[in-house]
């Protein structure tokens, strides 16, 4: 809760108005997870209350009423690709193994397998932007765009492609 205390003078009388800032959050989301759920559904709203101590009377304003919409796609979940890329000790050719869990529509942790200790420099968490019909995830090593990869759901397969693989294609993921 935020309070501020607001004093104006006005031709030698003081007029003294307090105002009270509440933020209210509301969400609005199943307790239940169902397989076919498509959408959580976030509003916020923020009220302001005014208090007039000279009046004594309550004057209250909405002030923002936002709601926000995300599609999810059935991502959430684990996924696994074992496939050939340039080795960042060496840039050899070499075997990595990606694990990717997708916490949500906005955030995936990526583990790397691989021999040496500089093919999983950029293991961590992801951030995840929707375009179009892809996921692109940014992680610690953004400096460049080969250690992003991107994730796709067609026909209920899904896959992964990457700069940092050898097979610049799409490759098929494999769901756990």
């Amino acid at each position: 809760m935020i309070a501020i205390l607001s004093i104006q003078l006005k031709k030698n009388t003081l007029m003294k108005n307090f105002l009270i800032l509440f933020p209210f959050m509301l969400i609005a989301c199943s307790d239940k997870q169902k397989e076919n759920m498509e959408k959580t559904t976030e509003k916020e709203t923020e009220i302001y209350f005014t208090r007039n101590i000279d009046n004594n009377t309550d004057d209250s304003q909405s002030i923002k009423n936002t709601e926000i919409t995300t599609n999810n796609n059935d991502w959430k979940g684990s996924y696994k690709i074992s496939t050939k890329a340039n080795s960042q000790y060496d840039n050899n050719e070499t075997n990595v193994l990606y694990s990717i869990t997708v916490e949500s529509d906005q955030k995936a942790i990526l583990s790397i397998g691989a021999e040496h200790v500089e093919d999983y420099w950029c293991e961590g968490e992801y951030h995840l932007i929707k375009e179009d019909n892809t996921l692109h995830a940014k992680g610690k090593c953004d400096q460049d765009d080969v250690d992003d990869f991107y994730l796709k759901n067609e026909n209920k397969k899904y896959y992964i492609r990457s700069k940092r693989f050898t097979n610049r294609d799409w490759q098929e993921l494999k769901k756990e």
